[in-house]
């Protein structure tokens, strides 16, 4: 992944940017927050990508409550978070380029017309506005992490919906991970002697399908401990319910932060 700025074809002046940074010069703690799916918002230019605009308050185009979450636990904790500023669908940002769904013609039903028949210029200009962006914005939150300690401790927030194709999901908060599952052990152990949660272990997801492109990229390719959540959107789709769970994640990660002292060191 090359090429963090260029000029802007596809955003406009009043176009929001492709990503927003709380907390951005945060270096006393190791945790970094990203929130891949955590705006619905599509660039002027696209015009609406031709659906709807009730679907844009719908799942298939972010995670409900995800954005609130994240932002209210980078403040409580007094870290970085780094969240996605556009719909995902226009881009997926936690989907590789080659995957079927990185722009998706259709998202559960709905066709995206906006999608359909796209040019490979078309394409290229939302990963290098949007894509590349985002993730170049992840990539300096590590870096100056790892300026003052030995790794980082990422954490992903993803949230899902209640019922999915007749299923109702009994799980308020999944756990996902892939490989090693001794960081997402510490949070599973956590939820359930804090909560009554009926806590999902790699559901409603599982992390190795489809593979999310941000964990694998920025921490488990690297060996950083790392954590993916899904919490269930009617849990936090009001503000309430994002203070809540944002205060059980924070319990959550500055236990496991103390469990991994020994690995997660200051810089000397």
């Amino acid at each position: 992944m090359t090429g963090c700025k260029k000029e802007h074809q596809l955003l406009g002046a009043g176009d929001s940017p492709a990503f927003e940074v709380v907390n951005a010069f945060q270096t006393d703690s190791p945790v970094l927050i990203v929130c891949d799916h955590a705006s619905n918002y599509i660039p002027i230019s696209l015009s609406g990508l031709g659906i709807a605009p009730q679907h844009l308050q719908q799942h298939i185009a972010y995670d409900i409550g995800a954005a609130g979450v994240s932002r209210q636990l980078a403040r409580d904790m007094g870290v970085t978070a780094v969240l996605g500023g556009f719909s995902r669908l226009v881009l997926d940002p936690n989907r590789y380029l080659t995957a079927h769904d990185s722009i998706p013609s259709i998202s559960d039903g709905v066709v995206i017309v906006g999608n359909e028949t796209l040019s490979a210029a078309d394409r290229m200009l939302r990963v290098e506005e949007l894509f590349i962006p985002y993730h170049c914005a992840i990539n300096q939150a590590v870096t100056r992490i790892l300026n003052s300690f030995s790794m980082p401790l990422v954490l992903s927030v993803h949230s899902y919906t209640p019922i999915f194709q007749g299923f109702e999901r009994p799980w308020e908060i999944g756990v996902l991970w892939e490989g090693d599952d001794g960081v997402a052990s510490l949070l599973i152990d956590y939820l359930r002697e804090n909560t009554d949660f009926h806590v999902g272990e790699n559901e409603p997801y599982h992390a190795c399908n489809p593979v999310g492109y941000t964990v694998k990229t920025h921490a488990k390719s690297n060996n950083y401990p790392h954590i993916l959540v899904e919490i269930r959107q009617d849990l936090i789709a009001r503000e309430q319910g994002q203070l809540e769970f944002a205060g059980l994640l924070t319990g959550a990660l500055n236990m496991i932060q103390d469990t991994l002292a020994a690995i997660i060191t200051p810089q000397l």
